[in-house]
């Protein structure tokens, strides 16, 4: 559509150009005639004598017309194809910098999950207590087991002793 205007308008500029040349060439004629009365020259003529005849001046506007029709032709289209290409830059900055947007808010919540997790991984490091020590503490360790083994021939003792009893009664017990 702008280029079809522009052509319109070339068209219309051509024909005001033809115009204006008629116009200069009017006045070009009065100025050779004003100087063929002041010389006396009678027999000097038309200085362009094919200007005034017949179709001449419908050949000139046509000419013109097209010719401005044609350069308005052109111009449009420079004028859609560069209004195409701003728009095509603009549209490209906008998904650019939405895309820019979009990779900053991905880096923002990574970034938050990771200090998330390294806090966690820092507080669970602080509370950790390990199963098994890492040290071996042998007096306690050994004491324990003194004790535990103590109290395991003692218990033994006592099932011992109750057994020979009841081997010695007979198998009753009182």
């Amino acid at each position: 559509m702008t280029a079809f205007l522009w052509m319109l308008g070339g068209a219309a500029a051509g024909a005001v150009i033809a115009l204006i040349l008629y116009f200069l060439g009017m006045c070009i004629e009065l100025i050779n005639c004003a100087c063929n009365i002041v010389t006396c020259n009678c027999d000097g003529g038309d200085a362009i004598p094919a200007m005034w005849s017949g179709n001449s001046f419908l050949s000139v506007l046509l000419f013109c017309a097209i010719a401005g029709a044609i350069i308005g032709l052109i111009y449009g289209i420079y004028k859609m194809k560069a209004a195409s290409n701003e728009a095509a830059r603009l549209r490209e900055a906008e998904q650019s910098e939405e895309a820019k947007k979009q990779r900053r808010k991905w880096a923002d919540e990574v970034k938050q999950k990771a200090l998330s997790i390294a806090n966690a991984c820092e507080k669970n490091a602080k509370n950790y207590k390990p199963l098994v020590s890492p040290s071996y503490k042998a007096n306690v360790q050994m004491d324990t087991i003194i004790s535990e083994l103590a109290n395991a021939s003692e218990l033994k003792g006592k099932v011992d002793a109750m057994a020979e009893d009841a081997k010695s009664k007979g198998g009753v017990s009182k």
